[in-house]
């Protein structure tokens, strides 16, 4: 299992249109081999974060294209570059 948490700031004002554009993905991220869940978090204002958890390492790398290409699409509402980290889990509860 391997994760990649991604942070980046938004514009608040534009929330809903956010939310309503993120819906629009959702099919386009089903279909991404090996990306088992996306979670996506606002941990202050105008400040987010996703998690998402791949299958492997590998799975996340080659998914990247389609992910960038959809971060792209979001870009017109994010007021910062996305920042990614990410890891192979060691641990578990």
């Amino acid at each position: 299992m391997y994760f990649r948490v991604t942070t980046y700031g938004f514009d608040a004002a534009r929330f809903d249109e956010f939310l309503a554009m993120a819906d629009t993905f959702r099919d386009e991220l089903n279909a991404i081999d090996g990306l088992e869940s996306v979670h996506s978090c606002v941990v202050d204002e105008g400040q987010g974060m996703i998690v998402s958890r791949y299958a492997s390492e590998a799975a996340a790398d080659a998914a990247q294209p389609q992910i960038q290409a959809i971060m792209g699409r979001m870009a017109p509402m994010m007021t910062s570059m996305p920042e990614v980290t990410a890891g192979e889990v060691v641990w578990e509860l």
